[in-house]
């Protein structure tokens, strides 16, 4: 008798994923990387520094994402820690701020508007201000960001039932 076939499938190898260059990375991940940083406590003027020290990481480490996990779960590992960075670099200067002039606008949302989103992030800046920092960090990436339960676990180093049961605390 001949030997059994081998399927056209396990024949082949498999190829890797391919590795995303870093320009799209930056376009499509700027603005959640943006967000990430804010609600993770750095200050609206260090909003821009804090992004490009983000981007500057993954310029130089994008070759060494394994594909295990998303990319956006890698790259809010690296938002995390440029935000506690950051935030340390806040708390040692200790140096009061001036406000800045609003702009104006001939166009857009009304002043009634804005001042109902500015409540808003405020009211939910405060809430992410109150926990402790893994819980802020399930809070964005579960309930901001929703990624799923399943790739948040492994970024976060908790089990997936953990991840389960802190999101419903936080919902509640």
């Amino acid at each position: 008798p001949a030997p059994p076939r081998e399927s056209s499938a396990e024949a082949r190898p498999v190829a890797p994923a391919a590795m995303p260059d870093f320009h799209s990375v930056y376009s499509e991940h700027f603005s959640f990387a943006c967000r990430s940083l804010r609600l993770l406590g750095v200050s609206p003027d260090a909003l821009e520094d804090a992004a490009q020290d983000v981007f500057g990481v993954v310029s130089r480490r994008l070759g060494e994402h394994t594909g295990e996990g998303s990319l956006r779960t890698w790259l809010f590992a690296i938002v995390q820690r440029v935000a506690a960075n950051h935030r340390r670099s806040q708390r040692r200067k200790q140096q009061p701020l001036e406000p800045l002039s609003p702009a104006t606008r001939a166009e857009g949302p009304s002043p009634e508007a804005q001042a109902e989103a500015a409540q808003a992030a405020s009211i939910v800046q405060r809430f992410c201000d109150g926990l402790d920092d893994g819980r802020r960090a399930l809070f964005i990436l579960a309930l901001v960001e929703e990624v799923p339960a399943r790739e948040i676990a492994p970024v976060l180093g908790i089990p997936l039932f953990t991840v389960y049961s802190r999101v419903r605390s936080l919902r509640q």
